[in-house]
């Protein structure tokens, strides 16, 4: 049996068949006379405005991990943040933290609160500013090349057996006392010698370069007596040894460390000639450091 004619499917022209499945070329742009052109502006990148600060509330949550110097920095930004840093809980802990014998010094009165509105932060403050007093003592102003030694070595009769003028800065520094008020002059060359019996040394320190308007000071570091049997004691049997004595020096101003001044002098043969001779500070059995020699110095030369 032949189906019907209207039953069987015609084919679609292609004109007829729709847009939407037939993909479309863009038509070419013709430019004619008149004509104009509007091409769509690319869309604007504003800029983004600045993030919010955060808000006030969370500065109290930021305040318990500073330390001294961020909370006293933080609390003068503004009148939020002082509020926020300024707290005296947060005081009271560093006093706590840093000094808690200090806490004892604030007595928990209403009238002792109404003294002031932060008694902990002025509590942390004097206490450390106790700390920062206790900072290296300054450079003195008094200099080796400043300072000249005049030594006498005198017998027990009388007779000047060794005299000598050196500079400080010009006098060798012993081996091994780099840094210290210790100084060496070599007097092998003058023939020198002290002979048997008592003998007596003198040191004075003078300040040769005398500022304008001022004229040299001295001071007067020894003047002591060495027994005969120290030196006979340092040599024996015509060898070699060392016979020194030591002189407190006088307390500068009100106190302070214990100083003495020491001089040794090296001895040989049986006349125990002069080799060389020493000239310290010590404090306690032990050497200054060439700074501290020089502040002593500064007191009574300056």
């Amino acid at each position: 049996m032949r189906p019907h004619p209207s039953s069987i499917p015609r084919p679609v022209p292609p004109a007829a068949q729709s847009s939407s499945s037939i993909p479309q070329r863009p038509h070419p742009v013709r430019a004619t006379a008149g004509s104009h052109f509007h091409l769509a502006a690319a869309p604007s990148t504003a800029p983004r405005p600045d993030p919010s600060p955060p808000p006030w509330e969370a500065l109290h949550l930021v305040a318990p991990f500073l330390d001294a110097a961020s909370l006293a920095a933080a609390s003068c930004v503004s009148t939020s943040w002082h509020t926020a840093f300024a707290a005296d809980d947060l005081w009271a802990r560093l006093c706590a933290q840093h000094f808690p014998s200090a806490l004892g010094l604030l007595l928990d009165t209403d009238s002792d609160r109404r003294c002031s509105s932060s008694p902990h932060r002025r509590l942390f403050k004097l206490f450390r500013s106790a700390s920062v007093r206790c900072r290296a003592l300054p450079a003195p102003r008094l200099a080796l090349a400043d300072v000249s030694f005049a030594v006498d070595v005198v017998t027990a009769s009388g007779d000047n057996t060794l005299s000598f003028l050196v500079a400080a800065d010009k006098a060798a520094h012993v081996e091994n006392s780099t840094g210290l008020f210790l100084f060496g002059v070599d007097l092998s060359g003058r023939n020198g010698a002290i002979g048997p019996g008592e003998w007596r040394v003198r040191w004075t320190a003078v300040r040769t370069a005398a500022r304008r308007g001022e004229e040299p000071a001295a001071l007067l570091m020894m003047d002591a007596k060495v027994p005969a049997a120290r030196a006979a004691g340092a040599v024996a049997f015509g060898g070699r040894g060392e016979a020194g004595v030591s002189a407190r020096l006088p307390a500068p101003g009100c106190g302070g460390a214990k100083l003495d001044a020491e001089v040794v002098v090296e001895l040989a043969g049986e006349e125990k000639g002069v080799g060389k001779v020493r000239l310290g500070v010590m404090c306690e059995c032990q050497y200054v450091c060439a700074d501290e020699g020089l502040r002593y110095l500064q007191h009574f030369l300056l």
